[in-house]
């Protein structure tokens, strides 16, 4: 059994008659024949009964037939897939994410990826921003989202948008963390970040030149962690502006009015597989995500 012989199969019992469906399918008659009778010597039943008029199916012809439209729908689409991937992007690719996918949009471009190269592995890690770079330098990782500054030289880099974090506390410290300085912040109990955390960074930068140092209360390397410990009272920390602001309005954070720390997401990569097909795919599809947004090339800090 072959798909000729079910094409012809299909051909004769809608046509009633051998020599119309041999002229729609552009065989002989002979050759038509020939199709029903080795398909019938395969399934070992009778499809057709031959009469003077043409053809009339069996019972079991009529039962068969659905299911040959079928298997030949089957095949179209199987062949019609094959076109499609014929020339389409393969190979596995692991993209690192530090941050909220809602602001790097990690979600949207893996579906959009899923989408357009189905032949592409992904897969998504959730690192530290200094996990991410040394993955993206050591080869575990191909490229990833992260909050900071551009990467040192090897490493491309595109901006995605700028961030704003606020310094914030337990909605109970009001008074206190508006009237402060900050010096006075910084003497209040912290939720700092783990050194390589894009949170470090900025309160490193915050606290620059001030001789400062903030009192350290615990560690937390999360943002959701954070904003949870500073819900329940236990110290100041660096949280994203929206979130502040939500917070804020829930009447579980009080905002300082004076600190403001400044980051922007970015995306990296080795410079050197800039041009191999999966990254070239990544990039592209990350430009339709970003839309307008000033996903740009940065020059190596």
């Amino acid at each position: 059994m072959d798909l000729h012989q079910l094409r012809t199969f299909v051909a004769v019992a809608q046509e009633g008659h051998l020599t119309r469906a041999a002229e729609r399918l552009h065989i002989s008659q002979p050759t038509a024949s020939a199709h029903i009778r080795a398909l019938e010597d395969t399934l070992k039943v009778a499809l057709f009964v031959r009469r003077s008029s043409g053809v009339e199916m069996t019972r079991a012809g009529v039962l068969l037939l659905r299911k040959a439209e079928a298997l030949l729908d089957s095949a179209l689409e199987f062949r019609s897939l094959a076109r499609a991937l014929s020339g389409q992007v393969c190979g596995t690719i692991v993209i690192g994410s530090n941050a909220d996918p809602g602001i790097s949009r990690v979600g949207p471009l893996g579906g959009l990826m899923s989408r357009r190269h189905p032949l592409i592995d992904l897969s998504i890690e959730l690192r530290a921003t200094a996990g991410i770079l040394q993955g993206i330098r050591g080869g575990e990782l191909d490229c990833g989202f992260f909050l900071g500054r551009p990467p040192e030289e090897g490493l491309a880099c595109r901006r995605l948008v700028a961030v704003t974090y606020r310094v914030a506390g337990p909605a109970a410290w009001h008074e206190a963390i508006q009237a402060a300085d900050l010096r006075t912040l910084a003497h209040m109990p912290w939720i700092l970040a783990p050194a390589g955390n894009a949170q470090a960074d900025m309160l490193a930068t915050l606290f620059q030149g001030s001789g400062l140092k903030p009192s350290r209360a615990l560690e937390a390397n999360n943002d959701l962690v954070i904003r949870s410990l500073i819900a329940e009272g236990v110290g100041v920390s660096l949280v994203r502006s929206d979130h502040a602001a939500e917070g804020e309005r829930a009447g579980i954070m009080s905002i300082s009015p004076i600190a403001v720390a400044h980051s922007q997401m970015l995306f990296a990569y080795r410079k050197a597989r800039e041009q191999e097909p999966v990254i070239q795919a990544v990039l592209a599809a990350l430009d339709d995500i970003w839309g307008d947004a000033p996903a740009r090339p940065q020059a190596d800090g």
